[in-house]
């Protein structure tokens, strides 16, 4: 791979055009189907999902090509909005630009299921992160799923396929500036600032919302070939997964 520039902003134009070329295999394979399953089968094409920080749209996509899922999706980027109606525009698919904070144009218990998938990492704003996760909670139905998906806190420095979240040998601690690069289809990288915070903290924000603390899910590819070529994601989980419930 050949090294990239400085970090890119995620609320950058520049940043939208990168993250709509990188290699998602990865995610693909590990958050994507882990995402459905925990959601359940019984769901139906009348049934409300959010899916917060949406991004270019490949989640929302997931969840509605299921045929049981209506999907609003809220970014605040307007150029990964654009790059997303483009991309995957679906009719049981609603695009909406919000400000990360508020869900105000949807009342209280009046959603079925909420997803949010590498999002948290992206916000230096615990403020704004601890709003965001009271809001979801107040929009969800009693009983309804929250899936937040992130990159792994124990998982800083390893050099993944698709995926290196901070620098080897470095050790961090809530708050803290990470740059996080992402390989693209080319083979070229791009490099994005991300923030840290442990797994203790991802559990404060559900719990001061007033979600049960939540089912943490560490997935990892299965060996295929001589395990000392196999890659880190066989090892260790890039990202993880947290499930629980209004």
């Amino acid at each position: 791979m050949i090294a990239d520039e400085g970090p890119l902003g995620w609320d950058t134009s520049a940043a939208a055009d990168a993250y709509r070329d990188r290699d998602m295999r990865l995610a693909e394979s590990l958050i994507f189907p882990a995402v459905l399953d925990r959601l359940g089968g019984s769901a139906s094409p009348d049934r409300l999902a959010l899916d917060v920080g949406c991004g270019t749209g490949a989640v929302a996509a997931r969840l509605a090509g299921t045929g049981r899922w209506t999907v609003q999706a809220l970014d605040l980027s307007a150029d990964m909005l654009d790059i997303a109606r483009a991309d995957r525009p679906h009719p049981r698919i609603t695009y909406r630009l919000f400000d990360g904070r508020a869900l105000d144009w949807l009342a209280d218990d009046s959603v079925d299921a909420a997803v949010c998938c590498l999002v948290y990492c992206t916000d230096p704003d615990d403020g704004r992160l601890a709003d965001l996760t009271a809001e979801i909670r107040r929009v969800l139905r009693p009983g309804a799923p929250y899936l937040l998906a992130d990159l792994n806190p124990a998982s800083t420095g390893v050099a993944f396929s698709t995926v290196r979240h901070g620098e080897p040998g470095a050790v961090y601690t809530d708050g803290d500036t990470v740059a996080t690069r992402l390989r693209l289809h080319d083979g070229t990288t791009m490099t994005t600032t991300t923030y840290y915070r442990s797994l203790d903290r991802y559990r404060s924000f559900l719990t001061e919302a007033g979600f049960p603390s939540p089912v943490v899910d560490l997935p990892t590819l299965p060996v295929d070939g001589p395990t000392d070529e196999a890659p880190a994601e066989t090892r260790t989980a890039p990202y993880m997964i947290l499930t629980t419930h209004a």
